[in-house]
């Protein structure tokens, strides 16, 4: 499989050297078609702005079946897709399936238990505030999932990981032991950040008299154990599995906080739409797949255009957060060099993914892509509906055809802007959890992939183990850290 890898490297770089003076400019109109277009019941996906001709991207549709990608795939959809580094299987698409799979019973107990706690929380009405602590994946997604539902609010939801506590401290100060409940997240448990915010929350508690901190703890994990060691009461420990990665967590009891304000009914209409996305890709031809048109043009990109980088900018308020969401997704995911045969990857991983709020970028890192010299792949993401965000849409529109098409000035050569950067809109038709559930589902198929057709396990990460087995503040890491930093850089005592 490896020369097979190293035969399409090759074949990369030779395309790579062809389209070399490409510009998207002068592709053929002819080559636009409405093929370039993909259209579900959810959103649309342009990729008529991509720098590649109709042949190379004829070439790029042999890969999947050559790699056996759908057979993959299948696996994945029925719980079956091996994690070797870690001996474990990969779970998460199975959080969101309207039936249980053999095995996998307790994901759906958990739903259960998900429900009453919404209905416990709410009937309190003494809490007012939630605060979650949770880091990376336990993070990320539900903030993302909180930020993104229009309601009214009910309880204030403050999120906190910061190693120094200063976002917890802010957080504690306009909150009363009373009216406060914790949630924290972690699958391990055992993660730092995660205990040095709680130990904290303890102390905070102790400052109150009557009130027994763990009445108002409430964990996730996959350790059960680690729960009970630090005091967690049964009835208040939701337990994932060991085989869902933390990157692909939010469709479990990670999300708590994002639909405490709202309903069971919401949460399930999340997970509805991961599921429409995963019927989707599995059904659709390779040519109409949008997780796999994704993945097959972040490969061209990286390894025959030599562009390292892709921005993601979305054009809606409620969508601030899916960039940071996507980049820890794709970069924790392939952000790898060393594949599965144990070889160096003949193939460019994954490339930086940064971006945000598109209406913010446009005023600040959109000078560097527009007359800077590095080279960059978009994906821009916005909603066509009424009056107010077509605004919005058509504020979208322009930026792409600025950065694809560029302009030439050569009176006032300062003011030229290059182009020539491949985009790819996508289209949103409504802004519900249905739609976000389809759209995160589709960028997990589109890393998932891609981590195939580079050959690497994109469910582990053990560069980021490394980084936490470093910070342990232990007596032999402290020995470790004076080897290798000046005494005036260690911290005092």
């Amino acid at each position: 499989m490896n020369d097979l890898r190293l035969q399409i490297s090759e074949n990369l770089a030779k395309l790579g050297k062809q389209h070399a003076d490409l510009k998207i400019q002068d592709l053929p109109l002819e080559q636009k078609s409405i093929d370039e277009v993909i259209s579900t019941p959810y959103l649309n996906f342009d990729f008529s702005k991509q720098r590649i001709d109709k042949q190379a991207f004829d070439w790029l549709l042999t890969i999947p079946d050559q790699l056996n990608l759908r057979d993959h795939f299948s696996k994945l959809l029925d719980g079956d897709f091996d994690n070797p580094s870690e001996k474990r299987k990969v779970s998460h698409t199975l959080y969101r399936s309207s039936e249980p799979k053999r095995g996998y019973e307790q994901i759906f107990s958990e739903r259960i238990k998900i429900g009453n706690f919404f209905k416990k929380v709410q009937s309190k009405k003494n809490i007012k505030n939630l605060i979650c602590i949770g880091i990376g994946g336990s993070r990320l997604g539900p903030e993302l999932l909180n930020q993104f539902q229009a309601r009214k609010e009910s309880l204030n939801i403050f999120f906190c990981s910061s190693y120094d506590l200063l976002e917890l401290k802010d957080a504690l100060e306009r909150c009363d032991q009373s009216e406060t409940i914790f949630l924290a997240s972690s699958k391990s448990f055992t993660t730092s950040e995660i205990l040095k915010n709680l130990d904290f929350v303890k102390e905070w508690f102790d400052n109150r008299d009557g009130i027994d901190c763990f009445d108002q703890l409430f964990g996730v994990s996959s350790d059960a154990e680690a729960m009970d060691a630090f005091g967690i009461k049964k009835e208040n420990q939701f337990i994932v599995l060991e085989s869902l990665g933390g990157r692909y967590s939010l469709w479990s009891s990670m999300s708590l906080p994002a639909f405490i304000n709202s309903d069971f009914k919401a949460y399930q209409s999340f997970l509805e739409g991961g599921a429409a996305a995963d019927k989707y890709v599995m059904e659709s031809e390779w040519k109409n797949n949008i997780s796999m048109i994704m993945a097959l043009l972040s490969v061209w990109n990286t390894s025959a255009l030599g562009i390292n980088n892709h921005g993601i900018f979305t054009y809606n308020y409620r969508l601030r957060s899916f960039t940071s969401y996507v980049a820890q997704l794709s970069m924790e995911s392939n952000g790898k060099s060393i594949n599965s045969d144990s070889m160096l990857s003949p193939l460019s991983t994954s490339p930086l993914i940064w971006g945000g709020y598109g209406v913010d970028c446009q005023h600040s890192t959109f000078q560097w892509m527009m007359q800077g010299k590095t080279n960059t792949s978009c994906d821009f993401i916005g909603l066509n509906t009424n009056k107010q965000l077509k605004d919005s849409y058509q504020m979208m529109l322009s930026q792409v055809l600025a950065m694809t098409l560029g302009e030439n000035n050569e009176m006032e050569p300062h003011k030229s802007v290059r182009g020539n950067n491949p985009c790819s809109v996508i289209e949103l038709h409504s802004l519900d959890l249905n739609t976000l559930g389809f759209l995160i589902a589709l960028y997990e198929h589109k890393v998932f992939f891609e981590g195939l057709i580079l050959g690497i396990n994109s469910f582990d990460q053990w560069g980021v183990q490394l980084g936490k087995k470093l910070a342990n503040s232990s007596e032999e890491n402290s020995k470790f850290l004076s080897n290798y930093f000046s005494s005036k850089l260690l911290p005092k005592s």
